[in-house]
């Protein structure tokens, strides 16, 4: 009996219903935005990081201007989150968050600035989030 029941136990925890994170359509560029893609078509922020923009977005506004860029886009996530992912992001592409200052004003204005490292080269981030705006930027 008692190993009838560690089985129904086990089949239960199986059919548990779990977490997905929502897929969402590729990043976009928004009328008259042009942009950089990579040999997969994904749209860059920042073609020095290699750093592709992350699903769901829409590209308002992009500059570069050598190894500095600036990006302006919507995302259907918050700002939590797309912090998690840019993190992410630059860990996937080898580099390592060394310092990470966060500044937040609540309800919506939200400031984070990281300086990240990759084989002695630093580069500084800041990423801003205001009236439903991200804005990215990467400075040499």
């Amino acid at each position: 009996m008692r190993r009838l029941w560690i089985l129904f136990l086990l089949l239960f925890a199986a059919c548990a219903p779990t977490a997905k994170t929502p897929a969402y359509p590729p990043a976009k560029a928004g009328p008259g935005v042009l942009v950089l893609r990579d040999d997969g078509g994904r749209i860059l922020l920042n073609p020095g990081l290699g750093l592709v923009a992350p699903e769901g977005s829409v590209i308002l506004f992009q500059r570069y201007r050598g190894a500095a860029s600036e990006s302006r886009f919507t995302s259907p996530e918050s700002f939590d989150r797309t912090l998690l992912w840019l993190k992410r992001a630059l860990a996937d592409l080898g580099w390592r968050v060394a310092a990470l200052d966060l500044r937040e004003r609540p309800p919506d204005d939200f400031e984070a600035r990281l300086v990240i490292e990759r084989a002695g080269e630093r580069r500084r981030i800041v990423l801003r989030y205001r009236s439903g705006v991200f804005d990215l930027e990467v400075l040499p």
